[in-house]
């Protein structure tokens, strides 16, 4: 899933009042660097780092209380050639300054002004016959941080919205319909959507911000929007639905993505509804928007077979082979939460999903926001829908443990987001943000009235379905309480059996029915599972203290190994608590760690890291490279053993089979990531100017124990680190070796 942070470019300058207009002070921070420049009565700004970054600017007296500068916007950086804006306030006042990166083109503590400006006259009909055939009109975009871009490709877009909306209409923009390199922040292509029939216009931004933090879904804002220098608007800005979408929360986008369109006859045909054993009946009910298989189809059927007629026994497991489970859980669950109309519970159509190649298994992927916090749907069972019509519902919550599942993650969205405290000051937020555009803007279909009413039913809607769920007999059974959990005791190595432990208590009279531990060694795929015990076994303090152990396997070292831990209560229900509550969203972790080898045939003999003129490669280029040796009377076969510069990754590189360094012989490994070279060995990596270590492994074999490693700082140009051949323990920086590649 996707990490929030912001990060501080930590430059502070003083201005003092009597400099003069030359460039007052440049000041690094994390290879950033803030400009300040002194006008006769401003002073510019500039912020050099990575393109697209986006940087608001703070002051202070003292370095302690800041304030952001106002009416200044914010500005993106550039490695090359930065914007430079004026502060917009008096070069005479002595002040501390400093830049802040923003959480990106959809940070919600921003309304972002999109500003486009058409040539055409007829452009409003351009854009609503591309609405119909797919066709853009170019536009220029520009925006308050410094960007601009010629060539963004508009059209209207919508069904229902587009005829709610009145003169206000949806806007699809494709960044690079002109040029295929741009991208607006990182984005090829957004939309503004018009959010009718939604007063506040920050539905979608709240649901969908809420729905990202467990489940795949586009990020929401707000912005205004400018046309041809009109006042067009506060708009809902929303991320496309399309692989970079994808990509931000798989590994890859190699699978297949699917839409579900909006079924007029709602009933299972796009709900994963068995209707037949050949693909073709299906291919009306699903779109396939990117298909990078031949077999998409057969896919999508053995998942609805598997779905629809697995026998009980069996379901639970083989479900989770075809299924993301857990994340169709959250999905469902937060869908229902909010009341979403647009929803796999009420249309089963109108939701996207992704088949993961990595694991074989299907992914939801939320696409429409705009009629969640349905009015009328303030007493939405939690578990509506759960009919044959809508066969995940079904199947799923017919388990039992599934069941519970859905309500334990239904109980943490409550608690962490949709809490009436936490939901009201997040509506809050936003109407700070927008509500005086709003007040003034000239084509919303309703009055400021309707609108200050609007946010007061939306605030009374949040509160009442909270009360209602939070007292439904389906959520009010009590899980037991997870007061901790302890990562195995010190590092595991590969050879070890790792045991979790886990404080359990039980909550008023409802006892311990059992304590599950779930693991994988991948950021992806299926957890495993096992029984945790309080039998004493596991190091704790003995059987009956309320301490439960599990083992999870050995794995080669430097391996991550993601888990969690599952509470079922002894009640009728079985009511279950997750620790990290977001369960398999966000789990805990562990590193396996290295292990050393008694003795070594072969060491790293050399290293240079930044290879100017020094060795040419094979193919005549200059590439960094890594010297081995072996120090013993007989040949070595490096099959199987590894080149790393990275200690939670010592199987980077493998030595191909057949590679041999003959007695008291020399080596190079170029480190330039060319694997496709023939001639030569070349490593998947580069080494750093800047100083970093470097593992010589064993064989998986051998659990990847460590054989030799080398650590070095900053280099020069042509410069290598070695060790003399006097004290191989020893290292020192050396001039280059003549024919060292001829060793």
């Amino acid at each position: 899933m996707t990490a929030i942070r912001t990060t501080l470019l930590r430059a502070f300058v003083l201005i003092p009042a009597f400099c003069t207009n030359a460039l007052i002070s440049n000041v690094t921070a994390a290879e950033r660097e803030l400009h300040l420049h002194r006008e006769p009565n401003d002073l510019l700004i500039q912020v050099e780092g990575d393109e697209d970054d986006d940087w608001f600017v703070e002051s202070s007296h003292d370095l302690t209380n800041w304030v952001a500068v106002t009416g200044f916007g914010t500005i993106l950086s550039n490695p090359t050639n930065p914007p430079v804006r004026a502060l917009g306030v008096s070069s005479e006042q002595p002040l501390f300054y400093r830049a802040r990166r923003t959480l990106g083109l959809f940070d919600t503590n921003l309304l972002r002004v999109i500003n486009l400006r058409f040539t055409n006259a007829n452009w409003q009909t351009l854009l609503a016959n591309g609405r119909l055939n797919g066709s853009n009109t170019p536009a220029v975009l520009t925006m308050a941080n410094g960007t601009q871009i010629a060539g963004v490709g508009a059209r209207y877009k919508g069904n229902t919205s587009y005829d709610l909306g009145g003169a206000k209409k949806s806007v699809n923009l494709e960044i690079d319909y002109l040029d295929t390199e741009a991208e607006l922040m990182g984005y090829k292509t957004i939309n503004l959507n018009n959010a009718a029939a939604d007063e506040t216009i920050m539905r979608e931004a709240v649901y969908f911000n809420t729905m990202r933090r467990y489940a795949p879904c586009p990020e929401g804002a707000m912005a205004k929007l400018i046309i041809n220098d009109a006042n067009w608007g506060v708009y809902s800005l929303v991320a496309q639905e399309n692989n970079d979408l994808i990509k931000k929360y798989f590994r890859s986008d190699e699978g297949d993505r699917w839409r579900t369109p909006n079924n007029p006859t709602p009933g299972n045909q796009s709900a994963f509804g068995y209707l037949g054993a050949t693909t073709n009946v299906y291919r009306q009910y699903y779109d396939l928007r990117s298909n990078n298989s031949t077999n998409a189809w057969n896919r999508l059927l053995n998942a609805i077979i598997v779905l629809n007629q697995t026998p009980t026994n069996t379901f639970r497991e083989k479900v989770e082979e075809v299924f993301a489970v857990d994340t169709w859980l959250w999905f469902l669950a937060i869908e229902n939460i909010f009341a979403d109309d647009d929803s796999y519970w009420n249309k089963g159509a109108d939701y996207s999903f992704y088949y993961e190649i990595e694991s074989g298994r299907i992914h939801p992927v939320q696409h429409d926001g705009n009629e969640a916090f349905t009015i009328g749907d303030t007493a939405l069972s939690p578990v509506a829908s759960a009919t044959t019509a809508r066969p995940l519902l079904f199947k799923f919550l017919g388990v039992p443990e599934l069941r519970q599942r859905y309500l334990a993650h239904m109980r943490t969205v409550l608690a962490e987001q949709f809490h009436p405290a936490v939901m009201i000051a997040t509506i809050n937020h936003y109407q700070q943000l927008s509500g005086a555009e709003i007040a003034i803007d000239p084509k919303k279909n309703f009055t400021t009235l309707m609108y200050t009413n609007e946010l007061r039913t939306l605030k009374t809607w949040v509160t009442n379905r909270y009360n209602f769920l939070t007292n439904h007999a389906e959520l009010r059974p009590v899980a037991p309480k997870i007061v901790a959990v302890y990562d195995p005791t010190n590092r595991p190595g590969p050879t070890e059996i790792p045991i979790v432990t886990a404080e359990v208590r039980a909550v008023g009279t409802n006892g311990i029915d059992s304590v599950w531990l779930y693991w994988r060694d991948k950021t992806y795929g299926i957890f495993s599972k096992t029984q945790m015990l309080d039998d004493g076994a596991h190091g704790d303090g003995g059987a009956g203290d309320g301490v439960y152990g599990g083992t999870t396997t050995n794995y080669p070292a430097g391996h991550k190994i993601h888990y969690y831990v599952e509470a079922r209560s002894a009640n009728a229900a079985k009511a279950a608590v997750f620790a990290p509550r977001r369960a398999e969203v966000n789990p805990y972790n562990y590193r396996v760690g290295l292990l050393s080898a008694p003795s070594t045939p072969v060491v790293i003999n050399e290293v240079m890291a930044s290879n100017v003129s020094t060795i040419a490669d094979p193919q005549g280029e200059f590439d960094d490279w890594i010297e081995v040796h072996n120090v013993t009377d007989a040949e070595v076969d490096l099959t199987g053993r590894h080149l790393s510069d990275e200690p939670n990754n010592p199987r980077k590189w493998q030595f191909p089979a057949g590679t041999k360094i003959p007695a008291h012989g020399y080596l190079i490994v170029w480190a330039d990531e060319d694997g496709l070279a023939t001639e030569g060995l070349h490593a998947s990596f580069k080494l750093s100017a800047e100083g970093e270590a470097i593992f010589l492994t064993d064989t998986d074999g051998n659990n990847n124990a460590v054989l030799d490693s080398l650590e070095y700082e900053l280099l020069e140009s042509d410069r290598s680190f070695g060790r003399p051949e006097a004290n191989p323990a020893e290292f020192v920086v050396m001039e280059p070796t003549p024919g060292a590649e001829n060793k």
